[in-house]
């Protein structure tokens, strides 16, 4: 396996996970900074005649922003969560609730977005709702539901612990710490992805904001959400 951390300007991470000659894009970054997009991509050397997959962690704009370039570029079919058929389709997106101290100053620093124009509308290929498996589509690895940050919010694991995350783990304001989302619609769901995530045969975590964190480090950020919502 071979993984590609794809950072297009500050706001946020994307991947491209290659395995067994194809490649799972993770994740489309942010249309913000389309016209940077592909020159990105091609930097950190994607093949995009490889990309056999594109999975969609949630419907927000840092991180399927970019789809319909992605998808133009790749023509692969892109596998989401149906609750991101809004995003994908008008570019409206869930609110951001700060779930605590950390989550209220990220939200007035830097995550309450101005308007944004709308990207172009794209289908849902595949859309999951359910744990399911990546095999047929050539990966060693599973989708798991993982809401709590939004609704529609799901991790890629692979079958040799790599997980990509999201902003399900997250560092929000790049100062090396890892917590569990900081903005959540809804916090015992959130509870509950995190022991799906550490059942799931986690052993490090991919985010879409800083990372990747050991499973030592998502094992205390649980413990921290679990103990006192920290």
């Amino acid at each position: 396996m071979e993984i590609k951390t794809i950072s297009v300007g500050p706001i946020s991470n994307f991947y491209a996970v290659e395995e067994n000659g194809k490649i799972m894009l993770i994740d489309a970054g942010c249309y913000l900074n389309q016209p940077g997009w592909t020159l990105k991509v091609a930097m950190a050397g994607v093949d995009f005649s490889k990309v056999a997959l594109i999975v969609l962690t949630h419907g927000h704009f840092d991180h399927a922003g970019g789809i319909h370039h992605a998808k133009v570029l790749t023509g692969a079919p892109i596998m989401a969560h149906p609750g991101a058929k809004t995003f994908l389709e008008t570019g409206k997106f869930t609110p951001y609730v700060p779930r605590n101290e950390l989550g209220q100053a990220f939200y007035d620093n830097i995550a309450n977005p101005a308007p944004l124009d709308a990207p172009e509308p794209v289908d849902i290929d595949i859309p999951v709702s359910e744990e399911t498996d990546l095999h047929p589509y050539g990966f060693n690895a599973k989708v798991i539901m993982t809401p709590g940050h939004t609704l529609d919010a799901i991790s890629v694991v692979f079958d040799s612990g790599e997980a990509f995350v999201g902003d399900t783990v997250l560092d929000p304001f790049g100062e090396g710490i890892c917590t569990f989302a900081i903005l959540s619609l809804d916090n015992e769901a959130l509870k509950e992805s995190g022991k799906r995530l550490l059942d799931s045969g986690l052993k490090s975590a991919y985010s879409g904001h800083g990372g990747p964190f050991t499973r030592e480090q998502v094992e205390e950020a649980y413990r921290n959400l679990l103990d006192h919502n920290g």
